[in-house]
């Protein structure tokens, strides 16, 4: 029987005509299709993420079914048009340019249905382009499929078993993470290194550099600095089972903000301490401590080049003892007493009451701690 009895490719035209009406397009032509063809329908973007799938490619993929990404695995087995529980393959690029943005997936049962298959695949392809564009749109860069997909297996699944399995070299590495916007960030990456893999998430973009020597890696934070593009850097390690951690480290850098900061890059090693004060500040407001507008004093040193903060410091520091912090910081006694008063105006509070000077002391450890002062 020849394939153009199995199907009619105008019904087909019809049921992609009427999902483009629905609000879930991709899922309501898989459904559909599948329906009225037998054959199992998925639609993947070109990074990897499975926009929408069928019944039976869910049945046969409930993996990447379930992460909503196609896993190495999976996605072996359809580059290699390998043969699944009596099915066969056809798979059709969108492009966008060069690189295709998406992939039309559709597995039949019989050899003698592959042209009906190829030319429907084809109809779909090109009736959904300018939904994988909008798709797309999403992505600063639009890499090869086997990119993105070790981008996300490493830093979404296990870097270790990529390693092993898909021999990955080992050596040292490094992370760097960008905030995802416009501008000059893939001619950035090309000046950084020359292995590496990127992985995209909506809002942040995250950068492994592999294959480093030792020398190599003053050089990389040297043109990193050089850049001047605001970014989060790990610290090299060697062993890649670290990555989901370091990942988790620069996020956290990035989402402290400091109105003082003035450089653009974030060092792990740096911002190790500060992070220590962000998640302990929490803890120490939770106890029923609280800061005084510490950050307002060091404003007001910085605003009238004063040495507030630090005076405050060293009179709590001497028990609140005028003689002794007055010696301690080599000024006189009646100087002293002269910035105690511009203290507690700025703060609002009474240095000498004993409950409020254990507090005040307790935020300004923390601020040092954090490298704030």
């Amino acid at each position: 029987m020849g394939w153009m009895n199995m199907f009619a490719i105008e019904n087909c035209y019809r049921i992609i005509f009427e999902a483009m009406l629905e609000d879930s397009i991709f899922m309501c032509i898989a459904k559909r299709i599948e329906e009225y063809t037998g054959a199992g329908v998925a639609f993947v973007a070109g990074t990897g993420k499975v926009l929408a799938c069928s019944c039976i490619c869910a049945k046969l993929f409930p993996v990447s079914a379930g992460k909503g990404h196609l896993t190495f695995e999976d996605y072996g087995l359809i580059r290699d048009r390998q043969e699944l529980d009596g099915r066969l393959w056809c798979v059709t690029p969108v492009y966008g340019g060069k690189i295709a943005i998406g992939y039309v997936v559709l597995m039949y049962g019989e050899k003698e249905e592959e042209g009906a298959f190829q030319e429907l695949g084809g109809i779909l392809a090109q009736n959904v382009k300018r939904y994988f564009q909008e798709e797309q749109k999403q992505y600063l860069f639009c890499q090869p499929l086997n990119e993105h997909m070790a981008g996300w297996t490493l830093f979404e699944e296990d870097a270790s078993g990529f390693l092993e399995k898909y021999g990955f070299p080992v050596g040292s590495y490094l992370v760097v993470s960008f905030f995802k916007k416009e501008g000059r960030l893939a001619s950035v990456l090309r000046v950084l290194w020359n292995c590496l893999y990127i992985y995209e998430e909506r809002d942040e973009i995250f950068v492994l550099l592999y294959q480093l020597r030792e020398q190599d890696v003053s050089l990389i934070y040297g043109a990193i600095e050089a850049e001047k593009e605001s970014c989060c850097v790990s610290e090299v390690f060697s062993d890649i089972r670290l990555l989901k951690d370091k990942k988790k480290i620069l996020q956290r850098m990035a989402r402290v903000r400091d109105s003082r900061e003035k450089a653009f890059v974030r060092r792990e090693k740096e911002w190790s301490m500060r992070g220590m004060y962000t998640y302990t500040a929490s803890l120490i407001e939770k106890a029923g401590l609280r800061d005084y507008s510490i950050e307002e004093l060091i404003l007001e040193d910085e605003r009238n080049n004063t040495e507030l903060y630090h005076t405050l410091k060293n009179y709590l520091l001497c028990g609140n003892n005028v003689t002794a912090a007055a010696k301690r910081l080599h000024i006189h006694r009646n100087t002293l007493v002269y910035r105690l008063k511009q203290i507690k105006e700025c703060i609002e509070a009474d240095m000498n009451d004993f409950e409020v000077s254990r507090e005040l002391l307790a935020f300004i450890m923390m601020y040092d701690i954090a490298g704030w002062d």
